[in-house]
């Protein structure tokens, strides 16, 4: 779907209302191979695509996703990543994003007065009302994985399923969730400056190329391997 330019200036000044939220999401910038799946099949995608509430989007190897939210949140799926989006219905207030696999950066609009973001994996949510965060899958311990949630911006409030008592996590410093279980304290890591936190522009300036497992080497006094 294509906005006229008042109505997406608009769109990205204000609050998330009923009335915004209609719209759905959006591939905003493709970059390589980048699918929206379905239960009817996966098909690639384009620049403007609409994507149904039931899809989720993954890219491949060397690809980068922009989604754009009818609330002016946006969402970067890196390389070798899927998500999902549900948005607020009458039955949830919340825009839940549920990452599967890979990692994906969050920019997220101020939220409307009872309404939240958050980002969900098998383990751990991350929830905010207007921030912007970065979400990742580490290393693989047997059947679970490590989470990383760093942010740029604003703050985070993280639950897993060990801790349900949110821990918040400020801008400028990270976590890591060992397992999804095991939570170290938020601080700052010299891996995070090379984020490329730009969601517009052409697809070509919008790819991430931090290697995180080069990750593991910040957390001091730690073994984590």
């Amino acid at each position: 779907m294509k906005y006229a330019l008042p109505l997406l200036a608009a769109l990205l000044a204000a609050p998330a209302s009923a009335a915004d939220l209609s719209a759905g999401a959006s591939l905003a910038a493709v970059s390589g191979d980048v699918t929206i799946q379905s239960k009817g099949g996966g098909r690639l995608g384009k620049k403007g695509d609409l994507i149904p509430a039931d899809a989720s989007v993954a890219t491949a190897e060397g690809a980068t996703a922009v989604i754009a939210l009818p609330d002016g949140s946006r969402l970067k799926l890196r390389e070798s990543s899927r998500a999902g989006v549900a948005l607020p219905t009458k039955a949830s207030p919340f825009t839940e994003v549920l990452l599967s696999i890979g990692s994906v950066f969050a920019k997220v609009a101020k939220q409307a007065e009872g309404r939240e973001f958050r980002v969900r994996t098998a383990s751990a949510v991350a929830a905010v009302r207007g921030t912007e965060f970065f979400t990742a899958f580490g290393r693989a311990r047997g059947k679970r994985q490590d989470l990383w949630i760093c942010v740029n911006e604003g703050a985070v409030d993280v639950t897993t399923d060990k801790a349900n008592k949110p821990l918040r996590v400020p801008a400028g410093k990270g976590i890591l969730i060992k397992s999804g279980l095991d939570t170290t304290k938020p601080q700052a890591y010299d891996w995070t400056k090379t984020l490329n936190w730009k969601m517009d522009g052409e697809a070509a300036e919008l790819e991430d190329k931090t290697v995180l497992d080069g990750a593991y080497s910040d957390l001091l006094d730690q073994d984590y391997r």
